[in-house]
């Protein structure tokens, strides 16, 4: 588990957990603030995981507090990965800041977001 102490901002940092990789597909968790402190080494473990064709990442976003453009930015980044090598990101119970964010912006219109991990096996392909 990787973890940042401290932001500037005062709020708790974001940390993530990658939990397993089962069949090509990986659990991620994040948590705190997905910020302009922050997103830099979410998007860089992402980027990763999201350039081997066919793999799946699961990045349950439910204990995030705060996401800002950066955090956005690195979403979108991640999707694009995702779309160009032929892996799929999928977000896994968005908290409400997460979704305010998301819809105000109309990325929840592109990301795909599931409430559940189990609802995962309905998602589009392609």
């Amino acid at each position: 588990m990787r973890t940042k102490r401290g932001t500037p901002t005062g709020r708790p940092p974001c940390t993530w957990t990658s939990a397993g990789q089962a069949a090509a597909v990986t659990w991620s968790r994040s948590k705190g603030t997905l910020d302009l402190h922050t997103a830099r080494r979410l998007a860089d473990t992402l980027q990763s995981l999201l350039l081997v064709e066919g793999h799946s990442v699961l990045l349950d976003l439910s204990g995030v507090t705060f996401l800002d453009s950066s955090g956005l930015t690195c979403l979108i980044a991640a999707y694009r990965t995702a779309g160009t090598t032929g892996a799929r990101l999928a977000l896994i119970a968005p908290s409400q800041p997460v979704r305010r964010m998301l819809a105000l912006t109309g990325v929840d219109q592109v990301l795909h977001s599931c409430p559940a991990p189990e609802a995962v096996s309905d998602w589009p392909t392609g």
